[in-house]
């Protein structure tokens, strides 16, 4: 894209695929890819900042799935990914050096320490490192709560069938019969039962998006931090040539300013996140 082009690109926030949005988006609108094969085509902006490319994309998000196992649900991961440091703790490189050492004794049987070479990397790659992982932790939450949400769908034209066949008339009824879960128990918000971190995916999604992007709010969670925050500053008229959106003419919309670092939940920008200070403008669009 040239930088024109760029200036005027639309991204929906909070999400990065398209079928996690039940919401009618305008067709210009994008989403921000994580970096992986399935997420570089016409619907995606693929951001030059990225730090992986597609297979080490592919490799990073198999990694972090199986260290996942290791928690009890996605929210405790995606809380220890999202609150990686900046930067690699010391100690945790001198413990590896302090292994190849002992390694490097039991095979020749003499004992070398040497002073390792360390790439150094600086504070803004980690972030975008850090951010990248976000976004594929993202991808890989929203395809399961789409699986997910199919399953419940199956199963919510299952039970209703069910209800038919048992002559179950209400949950009072169901209630009588042994070993036959309520509909309630059974259900619920499967995004919600993902810990899906939405403010973790906008910072994310602010990370790589380009300086003067507009959003399109695709969750209703940061539509409430929108009215309440927010400053309506909706013009008599969107035209695609000042905007880079069309917007449907039956939809009601409006379009906020915020500032990055309080749509996230911040009161200023935090060390390191000065481009935080920047106001973001967000439609929303019903």
């Amino acid at each position: 894209m040239n930088p024109s082009e760029l200036e005027k690109i639309i991204l929906a926030i909070p999400a990065v695929q398209p079928q996690h949005v039940a919401l009618a988006l305008p067709e210009d609108v994008l989403f921000c890819s994580p970096g992986l094969r399935e997420a570089s085509g016409a619907l995606f902006y693929v951001s030059s900042e990225l730090p992986m490319n597609q297979a080490e994309a592919r490799g990073q998000l198999h990694e972090l799935l199986q260290y996942g196992f290791s928690f009890r649900n996605a929210r405790d991961m995606s809380g220890v990914v999202l609150a990686e440091k900046s930067a690699e703790k010391s100690s945790s490189a001198t413990d590896r050096d302090e292994l190849a050492d002992l390694d490097a004794f039991a095979q020749t049987g003499e004992f070398i320490p040497q002073k390792k070479e360390r790439p150094v990397q600086d504070a803004a790659l980690q972030l975008r490192i850090a951010a990248q992982k976000t976004l594929l932790l993202a991808w890989d939450m929203e395809s399961r709560v789409a699986e997910l949400a199919e399953l419940k769908d199956k199963f919510t034209a299952t039970s209703a069938n069910m209800d038919v066949i048992l002559g179950i008339a209400d949950e009072e009824d169901r209630e009588e019969l042994p070993g036959i879960e309520s509909k309630a128990a059974l259900q619920g918000d499967v995004e919600e039962d993902l810990g899906v971190p939405w403010r973790a995916v906008a910072s994310a999604i602010l990370e790589f998006a380009p300086e003067h992007a507009r959003f399109v709010a695709v969750k209703k969670e940061l539509v409430d931090v929108l009215v309440e925050q927010g400053e309506d500053i909706t013009p008599e008229a969107i035209t695609k040539e000042e905007y880079g959106v069309t917007l449907p003419q039956n939809s009601s919309w409006k379009l906020y300013a915020i500032k990055a670092y309080a749509l996230l939940g911040h009161t200023r920008a935090p060390e390191g996140r000065e481009s935080l200070n920047r106001t973001l403008e967000i439609f929303v669009v019903e």
